[in-house]
């Protein structure tokens, strides 16, 4: 049985820029129009999977509350998060990676289609399980362009100070 590889963002953009220069040259060596137009589509093609990735990113708000800074052993912490996509433009795919240090914390979230003006939000309890003062973040947003191109990665800066 063979087992499938699976191109990274960019495998996939360096084999279409070996396809676009394929093209070019054989553009240039013919003198076809078919590969010019094709170069151009090809170009096109990564101008817009380009600026498709860095809107992804960008008009989104990501908000984290947390009921209380102190917890006992033993006891759950609450979390709720709420992302707010603030532009006019959907979001297609937004991952949400948790960087806390808190044991056994769960926090990060897949959120697969975020509409214009929307928003989404989910709970997390995390039962403390150790003793001592933990950070709470910061968040990761990735996201990336419906083409698998490129990606993108924005962190939100700091994160809570929580004692156990």
């Amino acid at each position: 049985m063979r087992d499938s590889v699976l191109l990274m963002p960019h495998n996939r953009r360096n084999i279409l820029y070996l396809f676009l220069i394929g093209c070019l040259l054989a553009a240039l060596f013919t003198g076809r129009a078919f590969f010019f137009n094709l170069s151009f589509v090809l170009a096109g093609l990564l101008l817009l999977a380009f600026i498709w990735s860095w809107l992804a990113i960008h008009w989104l708000q990501i908000q984290r509350r947390t009921r209380t800074r102190r917890a006992q052993v033993g006891h759950p912490l609450s979390e709720t998060f709420t992302v707010r996509n603030t532009s006019l433009l959907p979001k297609l795919m937004l991952e949400i990676d948790d960087y806390s240090g808190l044991p056994g914390h769960r926090a990060s979230q897949v959120i697969p289609l975020l509409g214009p003006r929307a928003s989404y939000r989910w709970s997390v309890e995390t039962e403390c399980i150790v003793r001592g003062q933990f950070e709470l973040g910061p968040l990761g947003i990735t996201a990336g362009d419906p083409f698998g191109l490129f990606q993108r990665e924005r962190r939100t800066a700091g994160g809570l100070p929580i004692i156990v």
